[in-house]
């Protein structure tokens, strides 16, 4: 069985929680308010910041051919170079869209934290790291350190993407049917609806995760025996902490 295949069934309920959060119901509806909207954006933002450096330990890892190889057949480290270099370059590019579209619609990228039970404009505060980023940026330096393989590197990195797309398609699959119009009269001024739900639920970025996947089931067929017998439960590991701090990253907003 695929790697990939395995370990959504390891966390079917806790995989289920994360990626049809009621958040995302209310951003497929244009029902997020921008100053809630802002909030989590601008931790998201510091996420993806965060992601820079994570690929860069993972670069690290890479090990490739000492001899020239086939350009038309390219060992399996030097695919996941390339996968692992247009995930730097998307990264970079999703920075951007941040602050384009925040400058477009009036959001804020240095949202002050909510406090304690509350969220939006009535949660005074300070601009900071709140806990569950932090606890999502120590992972990813925790995942790509010298310590840990490339393999369950590329599962968090996979993981992560995977678990995006799988949400913001769940976000994406109350605009169905609905009438068109331009999001002006939603919570948001249309933000989510017409920039970043589109944007997050694409058939590009479904291909990018695609290759992610692609090169990890590959890779993982020769290092999961290589690695040893607890190397799939490693694996196991990293898949559930991704999705236990994705189901806790989306704001706490009540059905």
């Amino acid at each position: 069985m695929k790697l990939t295949t395995h370990l959504p069934t390891s966390t079917r309920t806790s995989l289920q929680r994360a990626t049809t959060h009621h958040f995302l119901r209310l951003a497929g509806a244009g029902q997020v308010p921008k100053p809630l909207l802002s909030q989590w954006l601008s931790q998201d933002r510091l996420y993806a910041q965060s992601y820079v450096r994570f690929i860069g330990g993972l670069l690290a890892k890479i090990q490739l051919p000492r001899t020239p190889s086939d350009p038309s057949n390219p060992s399996i480290h030097e695919r996941i170079l390339t996968v692992l270099i247009d995930a730097i370059t998307n990264i970079q590019t999703e920075l951007g869209f941040f602050e384009k579209s925040a400058d477009e619609f009036g959001l804020e990228l240095n949202a002050p934290l909510a406090e304690a039970g509350k969220e939006g404009e009535d949660a005074p505060g300070k601009f900071t790291t709140a806990p569950i980023t932090q606890s999502y940026i120590d992972m990813f330096m925790s995942a790509s350190s010298p310590g840990t393989s490339l393999l369950e590197g590329l599962v968090v990195l996979w993981a992560t993407e995977t678990c995006y797309l799988r949400a913001w398609r769940f976000a994406a699959s109350f605009q169905v049917g609905s009438e068109k119009r331009d999001g002006r009269a939603d919570a948001d001024g249309g933000a989510l609806r017409t920039r970043f739900i589109p944007n997050w639920s694409s058939q590009e970025f479904e291909a990018f995760v695609d290759r992610i996947g692609t090169v990890l089931d590959e890779f993982a067929q020769g290092e999961l025996g290589n690695l040893g017998e607890d190397a799939l439960a490693k694996c196991e590991r990293w898949w559930g902490q991704v999705v236990w701090l994705e189901e806790r990253f989306w704001p706490d907003v009540s059905e």
